[in-house]
């Protein structure tokens, strides 16, 4: 009678340790389940942080061309540019504000067929993170026009959004 009683109770031990590992592991199976949520998740603002500054920076008009005050898509007066360059240095407080932890490179290409060479590179805004944990670059293909000259050319906007 003992020993039937002592197995009765070995049964139920070893029941409450096969019930104890098989929710041990469905809750580490959870946690990783959630963890996996939370990067999709971090990755998707990542994502949309950098489409909101690559659209704040497309509508800044301090860098856009303007003909009878109708700004033009994609076209970035190299006069402005410049002057942009030299207020972004002087009031950099706004303009952190604005755009954020992120670089902001202009270069001007030369596209003849023979050679694709970069004629010129302005660094218009940079305010790097004290940490460096990577950055995300967005390349944008723009018209850079040059008013002083009346003449047009080929440039790509770099982006690096840092993470």
């Amino acid at each position: 009678m003992q020993k039937k009683a002592q197995l009765q109770i070995m049964e139920n031990i070893f029941a409450i340790v096969i019930i104890v590992i098989i929710l041990a592991i469905a809750f580490v199976f959870m946690v990783a389940v959630d963890r996996q949520e939370q990067r999709s998740r971090e990755q998707d603002i990542a994502a949309l942080d950098v489409v909101k500054k690559s659209q704040v920076l497309n509508f800044l008009p301090e860098l856009k061309c303007s003909d009878n005050n109708n700004l033009d898509p994609d076209c970035y007066d190299i006069l402005k540019i410049e002057a942009f360059t030299q207020q972004v240095s002087e009031d950099n407080f706004y303009y952190r504000t604005l755009l954020g932890n992120m670089k902001i490179e202009i270069v001007r290409y030369d596209p003849s067929p023979e050679v694709n060479r970069e004629v010129k590179r302005w660094v218009v805004y940079d305010n790097p993170k004290a940490e460096d944990s990577g950055y995300t670059l967005v390349r944008l293909p723009v018209l850079l026009k040059d008013i002083a000259e009346d003449s047009d050319y080929f440039g790509m906007i770099y982006m690096r959004v840092y993470r």
